[in-house]
């Protein structure tokens, strides 16, 4: 504990809400945290010198920032610190962005906190052997920098080699030198090898294209090949990259061929293209259980509410239930669409507008809204503004069951997200402030424009109007 109390957590989260969940949990787990919503405030906080960043704990997709990949790239050109990807996403191509990069691991998000707390103190673990192994590493290049000079040590480097290497002839193939571990690879011995040309040894037995190949390499003196069959000498087909350049040797041209057995990562490469089916039928049910799971929890609302008699109760209910009911219409429309990351906002507003009808039949809701295909993340919030709007124009601008209008209009200028949202009711008072205000409904939607990396305006005149603008 005295350790962890000593430890500072840069978490990148632009969840606004999430990143203040995650923050209390790291805290309760002894760590102090620095929370900031993209990836730029992150490169600023990391470049502050009063924050002494012990790792940092990132999440990958940003918003509209810069993502987590690249803010950790961008840090990671100037510091030394431990980056933990936490993210909700599993697909392939997301995890494969954070491979080249220096991280430390790769946590899904809702694993718990004890599962967090554990990767962790790995990726701690982790960069104090990277430092010992990197001043390794300078000592060892160090050493083969001096042993390049002599052809003995060559002759160590080229025995000792954890990969396959053929010295050829560049005139006609002829195998001239052998190492040890392509000796293993493929079963021949280094007599055997000695009287073979390198088309010997291709799996297809297509002497003809082989030659083909190495006229290639002679004419373009360096090749790469990343899936080239070879046959061992039981016959076994295995599969191998291959890399051949030429250079001079006293005046006379060699072969130089780097080979490596890849046989197994090609069949796990195989694998994971023939379970993407799978994969996506498996999305497609947890889709379907979330959705049905929304319900349930919508259900259980609405029956709670008509078993209170209290009035304040109620009303707290419905206003849970409008909440949830607007993320449930996502995952129904996903569903029905059979989509995952994208979603037409027009229709998914559509929903949203028509469950708030029933709260009044006196209010009219007029609405111009343009068909957009947006990410489904920033839909979800979308919705749970235009909720918290109309909620609020509902029960607070009409008074004494008065008549009215409210307007929406959504649409997409200059690559923006234009949203309108005005009613002629009786307005709010004149010094209304959006970033000060208690209401939590209008504080919600301050925080989800902010988590947009938008802007919003008011105006109070003859009603109130809304206007939220944020980049697609």
């Amino acid at each position: 504990m005295n350790e962890q109390e000593q430890k500072t957590i840069l978490l990148v989260e632009d969840e606004a809400i999430l990143g203040m969940s995650e923050s209390i949990q790291l805290k309760k787990y002894g760590y102090d945290v620095i929370h900031v919503l993209s990836g730029r405030k992150a490169i600023d906080a990391v470049s502050n010198v009063k924050n002494d960043v012990d790792l940092i704990l990132m999440d990958i997709n940003l918003g509209h920032d810069i993502d987590g990949t690249e803010t950790a790239t961008m840090i990671l050109k100037d510091h030394d610190i431990p980056v933990l990807f936490l993210s909700s996403h599993l697909e392939r191509e997301v995890v494969a962005k954070t491979e080249n990069i220096t991280s430390y691991g790769y946590v899904v998000k809702n694993s718990g906190i004890t599962v967090l707390d554990a990767s962790i103190k790995m990726a701690f673990r982790l960069h104090d052997s990277y430092k010992i192994a990197n001043k390794q590493k300078t000592e060892i290049l160090a050493k083969e920098t001096e042993l390049k000079f002599y052809e003995k040590r060559y002759r160590r480097l080229f025995e000792s080699a954890k990969d396959g290497i053929l010295i050829l002839d560049a005139k006609n193939g002829m195998i001239l030198d052998v190492n040890p571990y392509l000796i293993e690879m493929l079963g021949y011995s280094k007599e055997q090898f000695l009287t073979k040309k390198i088309w010997d040894l291709n799996a297809s037995n297509n002497v003809e294209y082989s030659k083909k190949m190495f006229k290639e390499l002679q004419e373009k003196e360096y090749v790469r090949y990343t899936d080239f069959p070879l046959q061992t000498a039981d016959g076994k087909l295995i599969y191998v990259g291959f890399v051949s350049n030429i250079y001079l040797v006293d005046n006379e041209k060699v072969i130089q061929c780097n080979i490596r057995d890849i046989t197994e990562r090609r069949e796990h490469e195989i694998a994971l293209n023939e379970n993407i089916d799978q994969k996506e039928a498996l999305l497609r049910e947890i889709q379907h259980r979330t959705k049905n799971s929304f319900n349930m929890i919508t259900s259980m609302i609405f029956l709670r509410t008509n078993a209170t008699d209290s009035e304040e109760i109620k009303d707290a209910l419905e206003d849970l239930n409008l909440r949830v009911k607007s993320i449930s219409d996502l995952y129904t429309l996903l569903y029905e669409t059979n989509s995952i990351y994208e979603v037409q906002l027009k229709t998914y507003c559509d929903k949203v507008i028509e469950s708030m009808l029933k709260f009044s039949e006196i209010i009219t809701i007029n609405k111009n809204i343009e068909e957009i295909t947006i990410s489904t993340k920033n839909a979800a919030t979308i919705g749970m503004i235009l909720v918290e709007l109309l909620s609020n124009a509902i029960k607070y601008a009409f008074p004494e069951t008065r008549e009215g209008e409210i307007d929406i209009e959504l649409k997409k200028k200059d690559n923006r997200l234009k949203l309108s949202v005005r009613d002629n009711g009786i307005g709010l008072q004149k010094s209304f402030d959006i970033s000060k205000t208690k209401t939590l409904g209008l504080h919600l939607v301050y925080l989800m424009v902010n988590q947009l990396n938008g802007e919003i305006k008011y105006e109070i005149d003859n009603g109130t109007k809304f206007l939220i603008e944020c980049d697609l």
